[in-house]
């Protein structure tokens, strides 16, 4: 890789994708669809191979799941990439529009944000969503995965660029790139090509790209997620939605790493442990927690900041809602938190008091996803507050700009004589 001139091929199509017709970005994103399908054995065997290659080298099991990209993945996508399609196009839409006082009409819509460059680990689905995300929203995209999955994103590479040019559109508007950490250094500093950077993977990734880049960055940092289980519910509920967020995928952002469990519920402490265990989950537990309970493990302090991604779980009582917000917002990640309750006025409070990027109310930890939001998918999910702050969808992926149209306003005294020679 030659990260000039990858650049400069991103800006140059840039420039074109931005003004490219619905039409044609659903065209490209149907094909991409198509040619998944087309070339599904091609796909597995090259994912096998990474998976294999993987292995060897004792990846952590975490990222293998996580690597993993087999015919259901694939079915995935290509739904996927129908649901984006159906998605209305962000770009020219307006955000408001008025009449000002001098007589001018001024509108705000949003419009691409240019060139985006995203380095990833692991997760080959992302190079099809990121893909078709900054299609979508009318921009380039660089997408630099990790080495671990070099064999099947170079084969989504490919298939990208016969999608674009069955389209019309530039081949270079999504290239995929397996550039070494100094190549992707250089990138980091071209600013003037590059508009945005969105580093996924691990807290080492991403610190690596944010101190090296001159460019904007959005962060997708950990989730060390929540269940609060309030005063007053009825705990199978209750238990039912912890053990969704913890047990579903629990090696994804978003999965329960910590349940706080209010004190009116002590005395059920080991039926709450007992449950966890059933399902294959290590329970590591307050001093109250292993009282009631010899199976569970004593919890550090690392325990309560710690995301696990795999079938462990932090377990601690807490006195009441507020305690239960200091502890998240001491030890999570302000990524995703939730609260089990029968009454709407904590519920409220919660929601308000718990500074976090997602806040849910009876709902599993699970539901931080593009798709149960309607968006059709995120391209991550942001632990920043610029200039986006959880799942990401399209409309996260553009900006703004003000278009005003005047008739014959000017604000000055020089005038046109018409005298002129």
């Amino acid at each position: 890789m030659q990260p000039i001139a990858v650049a400069d091929a991103a800006r140059a199509a840039a420039t074109v994708v931005a003004g490219a017709t619905t039409t044609a970005k659903n065209a490209a994103l149907a094909r991409m669809a198509e040619l998944l399908d087309e070339r599904r054995a091609d796909i597995v065997a090259a994912n096998a191979a990474d998976r294999a290659a993987a292995e060897e080298r004792g990846i952590e099991q975490n990222l293998l799941d996580r690597l993993s990209f087999d015919s259901a993945k694939i079915d995935s996508r290509i739904a996927s990439l129908a649901t984006i399609a159906g998605l209305p196009d962000p770009v020219g839409s307006a955000l408001a529009a008025w009449r000002c006082a001098n007589g001018m009409d001024a509108a705000r819509i949003r419009v691409p944000l240019g060139v985006i460059l995203m380095v990833f680990e692991a997760r080959p689905h992302v190079t099809v969503n990121a893909g078709a995300f900054c299609l979508k929203a009318g921009n380039a995209c660089i997408l630099r995965g990790g080495s671990e999955a070099r064999r099947c994103n170079a084969l989504l590479g490919e298939l990208w660029a016969e999608a674009l040019a069955a389209a019309d559109l530039p081949r270079e508007a999504i290239q995929v790139v397996s550039g070494s950490h100094a190549e992707v250094g250089e990138l980091l500093q071209l600013d003037s090509h590059i508009d945005l950077v969105i580093p996924r993977g691990g807290p080492g990734l991403i610190k690596a790209v944010a101190e090296q880049s001159r460019i904007p960055v959005i962060k997708h940092f950990n989730g060390v997620c929540h269940v609060y289980l309030d005063s007053g519910i009825d705990l199978d509920r209750g238990l039912d939605i912890a053990l969704d967020g913890k047990c579903l995928m629990p090696q994804v952002c978003n999965a329960t790493e910590s349940v706080l469990v209010h004190r009116d519920h002590a005395p059920q402490l080991a039926r709450i442990v007992a449950a966890f265990r059933d399902n294959g989950v290590t329970v590591r537990g307050c001093p109250a927690v292993c009282a009631a309970a010899s199976d569970a493990e004593p919890a550090s302090e690392e325990d309560w900041a710690t995301e696990y991604l795999n079938l462990t779980v932090s377990l601690r009582v807490v006195d009441d809602l507020d305690a239960a917000a200091a502890h998240i917002n001491t030890y999570g990640s302000h990524h995703t938190d939730s609260i089990v309750t029968d009454s709407e006025s904590r519920a409220r409070r919660f929601t308000q008091v718990v500074d976090s990027s997602v806040v849910l109310t009876n709902a599993s930890t699970m539901y931080c996803d593009g798709a149960s939001l309607g968006m059709g998918a995120e391209i991550g999910i942001s632990t920043d507050r610029l200039h986006a702050r959880g799942p990401m969808g399209l409309a996260d992926l553009t900006t703004t700009k003000y278009v005003i149209r005047g008739d014959h306003h000017v604000m000055g005294p020089a005038r046109c004589t018409g005298e002129g020679t």
